[in-house]
C-alpha cells in the first residue's frame, strides 16, 4: 500500500504529554498513520543524540525503486519483501538523509529500521 502525502503532520507522543511535537512530514511513504508515527518518533530520538537538537523539525520522504538494494550484509530483515525510504530529516536547519527500511513482522504488522548514514554507493537519488 502506498501513501501519498503532500502535507501530514504527525504528533510524536513522548513520555511527557507536554513534550509532544509536531513535525512537517511530506512526500510519499508507504508507511500508514500508526507505522508513520512510530518511525518518525525513533527519528526524533536522533536529533538530541547525533546532532546536539532536541528533535526533528521535518522531513521530505521518498520510496525508492523496487529494485533498490542497501550495500553491506547488515541485513535484519532477511529475505522478507522490504520497502525502502529515503527520508531527509532537518535537525536543526541540517538536512540528514536515512535510509528507512519496512518489512512485515512474523507476528503480524510491520518492522522497520532507520539506517544513519545513508548509504554513499548506493545509486539512489
Amino acid at each position: 500500500m502506498r501513501v501519498q502525502t503532500l502535507l501530514v503532520t504527525a504528533i510524536l507522543a513522548f513520555s511527557l504529554p507536554a513534550s509532544a511535537q509536531q513535525v512537517r512530514f511530506t512526500g510519499q511513504t508507504t508507511a500508514d498513520e500508526t507505522l508513520l508515527v512510530d518511525t518518525l518518533r525513533t527519528v526524533a530520538l536522533l536529533g538530541p543524540g547525533q546532532f546536539d537538537c532536541p528533535t526533528v523539525e521535518a522531513v521530505e520522504a521518498q520510496v525508492l525503486p523496487k529494485s533498490f538494494a542497501p550495500p553491506g550484509k547488515d541485513n535484519p530483515e532477511g529475505s522478507n519483501p522490504t520497502t525502502y525510504e529515503r527520508w531527509d530529516a532537518t535537525f536543526c536547519g541540517k538536512v540528514v538523509p536515512l535510509l528507512l527500511a519496512f518489512w512485515p513482522a512474523a507476528e503480524g504488522g510491520m518492522m522497520f529500521r532507520v539506517g544513519l548514514p545513508f548509504p554513499d554507493s548506493t545509486g539512489a537519488p
